[in-house]
């Protein structure tokens, strides 16, 4: 008897310590016939927002049947930041449907309209693709032949299919069937509500099942600059002249006859990370450092022309405060969030493509949103909502850690605005299931 119950304590503890380390719990929990209708009972948890479309619950799944009016979403009124969910689907009318995630919702014509992500359901379309909802209007993962192929293989038509939805701070994935369908990095949301889709329409119903949720911690933006406040991370390089207005914006300019570049720049320095500033060009040119080095020369090793210019004594070309990567910002529109490496390699890469996407997401003389995300080798850029490249650098010339900053080019004059001015830091367990 005694040897018994010692066997059945540790087998309760070893089931209850695999539940923690599996950490999966339900989302969707109601009791069959429950139904969300204008005047019937309300889903605990959950709200109906857009359309007319109809909820229910039977045997214990989620059905959502088209109606009239606009797409309609039933949310969850909690946000999420970093998670996995995992959830089965099935057409029983054929129709378009998906998952809203980390969105939100605005009001419009007394309607309630979802803004923000969604896992795409189609049959034999998009499925598992991401749409970005009533905010760029476009899947954020080209729709190529090799991508359709990808999704038809692992579709299952008719039949129930599981989807699994992976966001890890800049990161995220879905797989279909246990086939990864995308993996790609944004920078526009990190938080946000659930919302199950009927797409707007005249027939169709669609159910879902098994709708389990993993919530990881969050990786939150830390602002470096923002509302007119410095953070005490940054420091201010003695170069150029850094200036809060009164509207809260950032104002750095250089005069004429400084070689050198004025910069504001973390104490810390990041090896896995997001970054993300908005920006406005007066004149000249600038950029966001980042996995960067102190490259600073003190006023003894310069000294001045004729013309009262101050130059490096053995070098008699620009001289640099930061020396590694920077997401390019300059006064054109031309090579706007391409990658330059400074006293390094010069263009890491500067193609056709990425100045093709660079002068369409610029909005000149304007207020524009440029980000970087690093991770590993792997280092993508962001414009304005377009991503402008995505490589693997395998070889930076200064390494994989470094300070981030902002630029202010020296050898004339400099004029540049800035605001939310942000970093997300990514830890070693947010790297690993990135990567994974």
């Amino acid at each position: 008897m005694r040897f018994c119950s010692i066997v059945s304590v540790l087998l309760c503890c070893l089931s209850i310590n695999v539940f923690a380390q599996d950490g999966f719990v339900k989302l969707f929990t109601a009791p069959d016939g429950t139904s969300w209708t204008e005047n019937g009972k309300e889903i605990a948890g959950f709200i109906k927002r857009g359309g007319d479309a109809t909820f229910t619950v039977e045997n214990g799944e989620l059905v959502g049947k088209r109606g009239p009016g606009t797409n309609t979403f039933l949310c969850t009124s909690k946000k999420y930041s970093n998670f996995i969910m995992k959830f089965d689907f099935k057409f029983d009318i054929e129709c378009n449907s998906g998952v809203q995630f980390r969105s939100d919702f605005i009001t419009k014509d007394g309607r309630d309209i979802l803004v923000g992500y969604q896992c795409e359901m189609a049959t034999g379309a998009q499925t598992a693709n991401v749409y970005d909802e009533h905010r760029r209007n476009r899947f954020l993962v080209d729709k190529t032949d090799e991508l359709q192929e990808k999704i038809n293989k692992a579709e299952k038509k008719g039949e129930w299919n599981s989807i699994t939805i992976q966001c890890v701070g800049p990161s995220i994935k879905t797989w279909l069937n246990g086939e990864k369908i995308v993996d790609f990095f944004d920078i526009e949301t990190n938080e946000g509500i659930f919302g199950f889709q009927v797409h707007s329409g005249n027939t169709g119903q669609v159910r879902w099942k098994n709708i389990m949720l993993k919530e990881l911690p969050a990786t939150p933006w830390i602002p470096l600059y923002a509302n007119g406040k410095i953070n005490e991370d940054i420091e201010i390089k003695p170069v150029g002249e850094w200036t809060i207005q009164d509207d809260g914006v950032w104002c750095g300019k250089t005069p004429d006859k400084e070689p050198r570049d004025g910069i504001v720049v973390t104490k810390t320095k990041y090896k896995d990370f997001a970054a993300k500033v908005s920006f406005k060009m007066e004149k000249g040119n600038s950029g966001l450092y980042f996995r960067s080095q102190d490259a600073l020369l003190s006023e003894k090793e310069l000294q001045e022309d004729e013309s009262g210019v101050k130059k490096h004594v053995n070098k008699p070309y620009k001289t640099y405060w930061l020396k590694g990567f920077q997401c390019e910002i300059a006064e054109g529109n031309a090579v706007n969030a391409n990658l330059w490496e400074v006293q390094g390699r010069g263009w890491v890469q500067k193609t056709e493509q990425t100045q093709e996407m660079s002068k369409k997401a610029t909005n000149v003389k304007e207020w524009n949103n440029i980000g970087t995300v690093a991770v590993g080798p792997r280092i993508s850029t962001f414009l304005n909502g377009w991503q402008v490249m995505n490589v693997i650098d395998e070889t930076p010339t200064y390494g994989f850690e470094g300070f981030i900053g902002l630029q202010l080019h020296g050898g004339g004059s400099q004029g540049c605005l800035f605001n939310n001015f942000y970093v997300m830091p990514l830890n070693d367990e947010a790297v690993k299931l990135i990567e994974k």
